[in-house]
């Protein structure tokens, strides 16, 4: 983690604290973040529970296809994967992500992954696109289990319109694709999808992972919201009008001036017996 990473994650998460009114919060933090940083640091430099992709032997990968790299670091974008020492079957975006992706695999670019949880999406990403920088944004910032001078680890509450903004702000970079795999929350995938599709490059793709995770759990509707964002990027696909509580109109004329194309796919993960993985490829013009 560099020095301006440092300060950006530790100022935000603080910022994030405050304006929540989490005063308490916001006063363990200010010493306990920082710790927790130079904490983090050590542990990469010296490979303590964590892994430096740097340092394997990439013969061990070279030959292996996505779907394998996602099994092998046991994400749940692959065709399987084990929870709780049992084998599931999980989302199957490999073949989609391939389909899309396989004549990118060897471009200079970047890519930033919204959720990047523990960094297994982020790790396979790393072997499959052997010459891009990959960005890992998460609400929990020590979470990531990987690193690698090709990684970088930064903070998103994207519940948070404010902390999107700032990481939009932030990032100077040039995107060829980003991805949505983080809270799955209807109204956070709308907001994140107005304000970051305006980074991406002409001619890059905005994925949105599991986008009907909420017929399974309600929770992730908590508006009851009909117009749901599988329902927006359809009526875009057709040239339809809509109206959003999430979009405000001026980001609504962007995508719609500045969408080339969407491709729906459906995974084969199921919650409570219904298929929640949907998946959407958005490229831009």
């Amino acid at each position: 983690m560099i020095i301006r990473d440092f300060w950006f994650v530790y100022h935000n998460i603080l910022t994030e604290e405050f304006s929540k009114k989490n005063y308490l919060s916001f006063l363990r933090k200010i010493f306990g973040l920082f710790y927790k940083i130079i904490l983090k640091i050590l542990r990469h430099k010296f490979s303590i529970n964590t892994y430096n992709l740097d340092k394997k032997d990439k013969k061990d990968f070279t030959n292996l296809n996505l779907d394998q790299l996602f099994i092998n670091f046991n994400c749940d974008k692959g065709s399987h994967c084990f929870f709780d020492k049992k084998k599931i079957l999980s989302h199957n975006y490999s073949v989609f992500y391939e389909k899309y992706f396989k004549n990118l695999k060897n471009n200079r670019m970047n890519i930033l992954e919204l959720g990047s949880h523990e960094g297994k999406g982020i790790a396979s990403f790393y072997f499959y696109f052997s010459n891009a920088g990959l960005i890992g944004a998460n609400i929990n910032p020590f979470q990531m289990k990987y690193s690698s001078k090709r990684i970088s680890e930064l903070f998103v509450d994207v519940s948070s319109e404010r902390s999107l903004k700032s990481l939009y702000n932030y990032l100077t970079l040039d995107l060829e694709i980003i991805i949505d795999d983080a809270s799955h929350n209807i109204k956070d995938i709308l907001i994140a999808f107005s304000i970051f599709f305006k980074k991406l490059k002409s001619g890059g793709c905005y994925v949105i992972e599991d986008l009907d995770q909420f017929k399974a759990l309600p929770e992730l509707n908590p508006y009851n919201d009909e117009l749901t964002p599988l329902e927006i990027l359809k009526k875009i696909k057709n040239n339809q009008n809509f109206k959003s509580s999430f979009i405000d109109e001026v980001s609504k004329k962007y995508l719609i001036e500045n969408i080339k194309e969407i491709k729906i796919e459906k995974g084969s993960m199921e919650i409570n017996e219904k298929n929640v993985s949907d998946i959407a490829f958005v490229f831009k013009k």
